[in-house]
């Protein structure tokens, strides 16, 4: 026992210090598959270590997705079996959620059975697939299989008695990138009595179900036995399609019904468990888009989950579906300002006099992206390298900025993070001062923060510069799981709001002047700034990179309790330059936002009133970070305009915001 255990600590340390296969570079060695394995006494071992055993190994390089063969041959029978599984070096940087599927297995040339396993790794490099693991009680969270399902799943897939005597031992296997599924359409005429639901009933309707091998374009459809009459509900299904081809889209390309096509509108992908991926047809039960809401063109505000007419399914004989499975995408840029915000580009679909080559993101690799400008840009007020929805398309991946040219020339970079400022787009900055320390998502693929940083590059470079080009290595990470903590309990709750007074501010900011006045917690320009402490008493604008006093007045709230409060700005004689629209429109509070979040305080009844004009209610209140604020415009994470009629002020003119808060 002694031996055994100081062997598996070994083993352990030995997996530990198992290099990482960078996934993004391009002189990376391909991953390697094997077979670990140790008899009965651990005598007969083979590990990937570089040491010496005892032992022939057939390894097989991994160039992707396909199939492959690897084995042992020992120069003396191994006898019995302690443990085994086949491995894949670096795989779970190589080859991010790739999955293995075993075919065949012999020993001594024999084939032998065996029950099905799981894809996971025990460290967040290697992938592997336990075939006799004694040690594992139950799943490890990352498991995983090619076919979306591991309810069924074993460490355990061999007896262990065929590996008595063992001169010879091998695996054929599968390595997936994309999973194996099944798409169907679910059904219910308007009596309930015409259905076909994937799950193992027998229903009166032939169904032709596809299987999903990988994206692409497939055809489902339903002949029902008898006539069905009207509709209550249908959807297209792919029965573990979260878990086979995670924040996949599907596009509905045609819709025959009795072999006839009929119009449809926009649809959305969700999910109702989180495990089976679904595109409602007819379902009239939603109110609204759920939050796991996506499109192929990224849009969902006009998508419906009524996407065609029911009076078409008056009469039913058959009903078919051409659809598209299509991956995860994004799409990388440059955002862009020079000193006099004049030359300018950002990812909002307004025009700007700039040429923007983007890059399209399917996973992790090299991309390149670039500016043109029309104009020379003079000076330098902000940039970063950005990717549109990366947080949610992309989730937990990093930025590697190797190269940044201006003017066709490299210049000196130093050493970034990756972050997000909204939780959705992903970014890593390049020049950008408003950062007074890194933020708490800040992330680097090696993991070392030290001397990481929100500036990477010298301004002086970017004195005139007619074009820009980044190089930069997408590198897969595993997926960010946000942890909010433990809710609140009713003692906590009370301790925060015993005896205390909370605040709410007013803030803002214009869309072409960018005159602001930021939330009260920003470290640079917020209220406890010490480097600019002025700026949060008042409208700030530029002048290039001259900070401009545009005067103002503000009315702030202190919160002591239930009641109705008031937050208001009114312009001075600049009013707000010359804009004439909001990048952002909000109260920021320091009310913790987890007494929102878990419910011992309501904030509600919010008011919005511009000028003389009417005044408007409206509703979004976020508790999601650390204080609870109010959000009535803000054109960075709100995918809509907000549902009220506004408009900005001009010299000395007033808008206020009034909220009502309850709960103390």
């Amino acid at each position: 026992m002694k031996r055994t255990l100081a062997t598996i600590l070994s083993l352990t340390l030995i997996i530990g210090l198992m290099g990482v296969l960078p996934a993004a570079a391009e002189d990376a060695a391909s991953p390697v598959a094997y077979i670990m394995y140790a008899d009965s006494s651990w005598a007969n071992c083979f590990w990937m270590d570089g040491n010496e055993y005892p032992v022939k190994a057939a390894t097989a390089e991994i160039t992707g997705a396909g199939a492959y063969t690897v084995g042992l041959e020992f120069n003396e029978e191994a006898q019995g079996l302690a443990f085994t599984a086949l491995g894949i070096v670096g795989g779970e940087n190589a080859l991010p959620g790739y999955t293995i599927e075993i075919k065949a297995m012999r020993v001594n040339g024999e084939e032998i059975a065996f029950e099905k396993g799981y894809t996971s790794s025990d460290d967040g490099i290697e992938t592997r697939m336990n075939i006799y693991n004694e040690w594992v009680s139950e799943l490890p969270k990352d498991a995983r299989s090619f076919d979306g399902k591991t309810d069924d799943a074993k460490p355990v897939i061999v007896d262990k008695e065929l590996f008595a005597s063992v001169k010879s031992f091998e695996i054929d296997f599968v390595l997936h990138q994309f999973g194996v599924d099944t798409a169907y359409i679910m059904y219910a005429d308007a009596s309930w009595a015409n259905c076909f639901w994937m799950d193992g009933n027998e229903y009166p309707v032939t169904a032709k179900t596809a299987v999903i091998d990988g994206f692409g374009d497939y055809t489902v459809g339903l002949e029902f036995n008898e006539e069905a009459q009207g509709l209550a509900f249908t959807a297209l299904g792919i029965v573990n399609g979260e878990k086979t081809y995670p924040g996949a889209y599907i596009r509905i390309n045609a819709i025959r019904v009795n072999g006839e096509e009929i119009a449809f509108e926009k649809g959305y992908t969700s999910s109702d468990n989180g495990i089976e991926t679904r595109m409602n047809i007819y379902n009239e039960w939603v109110g609204e888009l759920p939050e796991d809401a996506r499109s192929f063109d990224g849009k969902t505000d006009d998508a419906k989950p009524i996407i065609v007419d029911k009076e078409l399914f008056a009469s039913v004989k058959s009903f078919e579906i051409d659809f598209s499975l299509l991956p995860v995408t994004d799409v990388a840029y440059i955002m862009y300002a020079d000193a006099a915000w004049a030359n300018c580009f950002w990812m909002d679909g307004n025009e700007y006099p700039v040429k923007a080559t983007t890059a399209e993101i399917t996973g992790a690799g090299t991309y390149t992206v670039g500016l043109e400008f029309n104009e020379e840009a003079q000076g330098l007020a902000f940039t970063a390298l950005g990717i549109v929805n990366g947080e949610k398309t992309f989730n937990g991946y990093f930025i590697d900025i190797t190269e940044i040219k201006v003017n066709g020339e490299p210049i000196e970079i130093g050493k970034g993070y990756t972050s997000s400022d909204n939780g959705v787009e992903t970014r890593e900055n390049i020049y950008n001062e408003w950062v007074g320390e890194l933020p708490t998502d800040a992330r680097r693929a090696d993991g070392d923060l030290e001397g990481a940083s929100p500036i990477i590059v010298d301004k002086e470079a970017f004195a005139a510069v007619k074009t820009v080009e980044i190089t930069f290595n997408y590198i897969y990470g595993k997926p960010i799981v946000k942890d909010e903590g433990a809710p609140l309990t009713q003692e906590e709750a009370d301790a925060l709001k015993k005896d205390a007074t909370f605040h709410a501010y007013f803030g803002v900011q214009g869309k072409d002047t960018y005159v602001f006045r930021n939330s009260w917690e920003e470290a640079n320009y917020g209220r406890d700034s010490q480097e600019h402490p002025d700026f949060f008493g008042r409208l700030t604008g530029w002048d290039g990179d001259n900070a401009v006093d545009y005067g103002g007045t503000f009315v702030d709230a202190e919160i002591t309790g239930n009641g109705d409060y008031t937050v208001s700005l009114t312009t001075g004689d600049m009013g707000m330059g010359e804009t004439k629209d909001y990048n952002m429109l909000f109260v920021s509070t320091d009310i913790p936002g987890a007494l929102v979040r878990d419910g011992f305080l309501t904030i509600d009844n919010v008011k919005v009133k511009f000028g003389s004009g009417a005044t408007q209610e409206y509703t979004e209140v976020t508790s999601d970070g650390e204080y609870a604020a109010i959000k009535i415009i803000d054109v960075y994470n709100q995918a809509n305009a907000p549902a009220i009629v506004y408009s900005v002020p001009g010299p000395n003119e007033t808008v206020t915001i009034s909220f009502t808060v309850s709960g103390w």
